[in-house]
């Protein structure tokens, strides 16, 4: 190590220890200098993340920089001994939060002591970075996570939440998660194998670096797909008299008989059946045309399904928006009628990220902008002087009519008064979507030995200013919880729907 330092820069001293000394190895060194000929104790700065695994996903943290960066970044005033950001804001905002290094002109006798100082020029500090995150409301969602992790509710959970006006992330929560110090002081070698070894990946920020399947939440898709392309409209009625129907010898399940459903109640309590018939026709409502899988894959990614977000962050995953011509060049394929069926209620090939599966909601709680989320409000020199702000990024306007979005909205507040997501006691008009999506066998345990339990859970909701359906929502929130219950129906219970009403009546109204 001290080897290759010498030959990167051999006029400057060598960094002996990567690891910060403790204090009684630095003052014995210090003064038994005579022992120790050629070397010095330095002080120098050290990152301390007062929050830990709070903000661990979105913060991340700073490693020595690689012989690569460095002779890339050398003309920008960096060292072989610098740290670099590796993750999360330390590292997308890097030119931000590193300041400049001073200089000292010396002049040294012949057995190289410091003899005085020429000439100084002092170093300046990095910037400020304020970010847009809400830290009650961090502190909320991360509690209520926690606590259902705590009582084997389930093994992981993400929180997302945003101001769909703007697209300011004002709350993201990932656990489990890690603690950032351990990279400030120095990781040790089982620490690092720790984290990767276990299969709940500490390590990654999963609302927005891993990708799942969405469920019934992504019925909004296909509803719009059928609205705005006119093979449906609020009043289409679907009779799903029983729980099932078979199409070429294959049958396609619903959770219960419904009845006569209309889009509204048919979105409120979440029918299979209903968004089969939508998307491909179904032999329960002949008269009804699907409105095929192309259609559902162009208002998709109109949505912003199949493709980064665009957030702040470093390694978001894009998701996978299906498609017919997408089966046939990943997998040689035709797309079949039971591939449309599983499209349309979110099942199948069609994966997301908990962000974009919220900003696709907060577009039609806004009425109609997909924002560019992002972290960034600020940046701050050393006096305080703002030196960048930054302005909301539209993404696009959605192709969307004011009706159809207004049509979801509505559906959107009957899941929650229908009963279908109860939230006994109400006090703020809280408008949603569940979603369950089976992944795997319910047995076995995680790496922290909580019950493996077989599926997603989702609840996405949104809150608008008064109980009404205009585009006035102020918050939008995802919660997504992994390795839960299933969780299907009015009388069974999905963690998240609770959760969501208490993190938003205690945040809006300051319930205790």
């Amino acid at each position: 190590m001290i080897r290759n330092q010498r030959v990167r820069n051999p006029y400057e001293p060598v960094r002996v220890s990567t690891s910060p000394l403790p204090r009684e190895v630095a003052v014995a060194v210090t003064e038994r200098s005579e022992l120790f000929p050629g070397v010095r104790v330095d002080p120098e700065s050290l990152r301390l993340y007062t929050a830990g695994e709070l903000y661990a996903p979105l913060i991340g943290y700073t490693g020595p920089i690689t012989e690569d960066e460095l002779q890339k970044l050398k003309d920008a005033g960096y060292l072989a001994d610098d740290d670099i950001g590796r993750t999360g804001i330390e590292n997308v905002y890097e030119q931000y939060l590193r300041g400049t290094y001073g200089w000292r002109e010396i002049e040294r006798d012949a057995a190289q002591r410091e003899i005085k100082t020429l000439a100084l020029q002092e170093p300046t500090v990095g910037n400020t970075v304020t970010l847009t995150i809400d830290d009650r409301l961090q502190k909320l969602l991360d509690g209520e996570l926690r606590k259902g992790v705590q009582e084997d509710r389930f093994t992981q959970g993400v929180g997302v939440a945003l101001n769909p006006q703007n697209g300011e992330i004002l709350a993201m929560v990932s656990i489990p998660a890690y603690d950032n110090n351990m990279f400030a002081r120095g990781i040790t070698s089982k620490e690092m194998a720790a984290l990767n070894a276990d299969d709940r990946h500490p390590l990654v920020n999963k609302a927005i670096g891993d990708m799942y399947p969405a469920g019934s939440t992504f019925k909004m898709v296909t509803g719009l797909s059928a609205l705005q392309e006119g093979t449906a409209t609020r009043n289409t009625v679907v009779n799903v008299s029983s729980t099932s129907f078979s199409v070429s010898g294959q049958a396609f399940f619903d959770w219960r008989a419904h009845g006569s459903v209309n889009f509204i109640t048919g979105f409120a309590h979440s029918s299979d059946i209903y968004f089969y018939t939508l998307a491909g026709g179904s032999p329960m409502a002949p008269n009804v045309k699907g409105v095929g899988p192309e259609a559902i894959a162009k208002y998709g990614h109109m949505l912003g399904f199949g493709a980064p977000t665009g957030i702040d962050l470093p390694d978001e995953a894009a998701g996978i928006m299906p498609s017919p011509e997408w089966k046939l060049q990943n997998f040689k394929e035709e797309w079949s009628i039971g591939n449309t069926y599983h499209e349309a209620i979110g099942q199948g090939y069609v994966a997301v990220t908990p962000l974009q599966l919220l900003n696709a909601y907060a577009s039609v709680a806004n009425g109609g902008t997909l924002w560019k989320p992002h972290l960034l409000k600020q940046v701050n020199d050393a006096k305080g002087t703002a030196v960048y702000t930054q302005p909301p990024q539209p993404i696009r306007k959605l192709d969307i009519s004011q009706d159809n979005l207004r049509t979801i909205r509505e559906g959107a507040r009957l899941v929650v008064t229908s009963g279908h997501a109860p939230m006994p006691n109400a006090k703020l008009p809280i408008a949603g979507k569940t979603g369950t999506a089976e992944f795997g066998a319910a047995n076995g345990r995680d790496s922290a030995g909580h019950n493996k339990l077989g599926f997603h859970n989702w609840f996405i909701s949104f809150l608008p200013q008064a109980d009404n359906t205009e585009p006035t929502a102020q918050i939008a929130m995802a919660i997504f919880l992994y390795d839960s219950s299933k969780s299907l129906c009015e009388f069974c219970i999905n963690p998240a729907v609770g959760m969501s009403q208490r993190i938003l009546e205690t945040y809006v109204l300051g319930n205790k």
